[in-house]
């Protein structure tokens, strides 16, 4: 893969340092997943879903900030767009660290949400528009973020969470809270390195004055429709990890260390696969593999609870594997299509329709584990929680005839100048 030739150091730096905004974003949206039980306990919450609720919030905001973020990328510098959200998200990830009150970190969660928002039109649009020649491969680089955040978030937070020692009687900090703190502190350092080192694209006048015309009515259609079948697919992951997550605590009996472990751990190869896959899909053979991925993905999940405990770590290995390759292909896919000059725009009209879908996936599962009542403490209880999981996902191969129907993949956008150093 080649950057433009101007300033090919820097947008090489960018892409790295996008990578690890990427990581942040991802492992904050799930950090809370293994610490749910623990939550319950210290701040005597009637459920799990009461503690999913946070992730869910977060989730929501997230995903209907999309559009809005999509029409600022395309319109303003968004290195300085995609420093400030990591800023906000990270600030509010340390304050749910620092309160106990539940409707205070619900809010933390909400604003947490906005700065979330930022990421992926931001990305999306800066990206592909510094590696105009390989924007797909550009955009599975991306995709290593994601599998990183997956597997440091939860993990770090489990791990922390048992281990942290350090002192705060006098902010009265219990242990979950410790790695919000932790984590939260690290992406306002990430977040000062990006805006110091990072660069931007240089975007000609033409480009400047077709964001000022609406998003053309065909392509707003076709990215809702996309992103409502898709959306399936997205709601089916971010509930399948959260199933998961209440899975290994009640019905495999693991402490937040354990379930953090694993669930980090099941994210782990995606860091390699996302970037393979999207290198081995070109020229035609990336739907293709697509439906062959949502497909396994749905299989697998609807598998977990009928395997035995030693089982549980392998197949959940092999779902999120799947799922998240599925991502990285899709998100190619599209962005490989929507025109550069509404690509900020067209992606984040998708992404506020399908991720807005994910977000209710933690409070579900949350609330439909909680009555499940004793159930919830044996593996049988999770068949048709983990099935539902499985068709949502397999149903999102709708989308695919879709997606191909989209303007043909051009390998260089004449409205993208040569990216400039700075």
């Amino acid at each position: 893969m080649s950057a433009t030739t101007h300033g090919g150091f820097r947008n090489r730096l960018t892409l790295i340092l996008c990578v690890v905004l990427h990581a942040f974003t991802h492992a904050y949206a799930v950090m809370l997943v293994p610490l749910y039980l623990l939550m319950v306990a210290n701040l005597h919450l009637t459920g799990v879903k009461r503690a999913s609720l946070l992730v869910s919030l977060y989730a929501l905001v997230y995903n209907i900030g999309q559009y809005a973020t999509g029409i600022l990328s395309d319109r303003f510098n968004r290195k300085l767009l995609l420093g400030a959200g990591l800023v906000v998200n990270a600030l509010a990830i340390t304050l749910i660290g620092l309160t106990r009150r539940y409707d205070l970190l619900l809010l933390w969660a909400i604003i947490a949400g906005v700065g979330g928002a930022i990421f992926h039109p931001a990305a999306g649009a800066l990206v592909p528009a510094l590696f105009p020649k390989a924007p797909g491969m550009a955009i599975g680089l991306l995709g290593i973020g994601s599998g990183l955040g997956f597997f440091f978030g939860p993990q770090f937070a489990g791990w922390r969470a048992q281990s942290a020692h350090w002192s705060s009687s006098w902010l009265q900090i219990a242990q979950w809270q410790k790695p919000c703190v932790e984590l939260g502190v690290a992406g306002l350092i990430a977040a000062l390195i990006f805006l110091l080192v990072a660069g931007e694209a240089d975007v000609g006048p033409r480009h400047r004055k077709t964001v000022s015309a609406p998003l053309p009515s065909g392509m707003k259609f076709r990215a809702v429709t996309i992103g409502l079948i898709l959306g399936c697919r997205d709601f089916g992951a971010v509930a399948g990890f959260s199933l998961a997550g209440i899975y290994l605590l009640r019905a495999r009996h693991m402490d937040a260390e354990q379930a953090g472990a694993v669930l980090g751990l099941t994210m782990l190869l995606s860091v390699l696969t996302n970037p393979t896959m999207v290198w081995m899909t070109h020229e035609g053979r990336r739907l293709p593999a697509l439906r062959i991925a949502l497909i396994l993905s749905g299989l697998v999940a609807a598998a977990v609870p009928w395997l035995s405990a030693d089982w549980a770590i392998p197949i959940l290995f092999a779902f999120q594997t799947c799922q998240l390759a599925t991502f990285a292909l899709s998100d190619a896919a599209l962005l490989e299509r929507f025109p550069a000059a509404a690509r900020g725009r067209a992606y984040g009209l998708y992404l506020t329709i399908a991720g807005s879908m994910s977000a209710a996936g933690p409070w579900v599962m949350g609330a439909w584990t909680d009555a499940l009542g004793e159930r919830a403490n044996f593996r049988s209880g999770y068949i048709l929680p983990f099935a539902a999981v499985g068709v949502a996902i397999c149903f999102a191969t709708l989308a695919i005839p879709l997606v191909r129907k989209l303007d043909p993949v051009i390998p260089a956008d004449p409205l993208i100048a040569p990216a400039a150093a700075g």
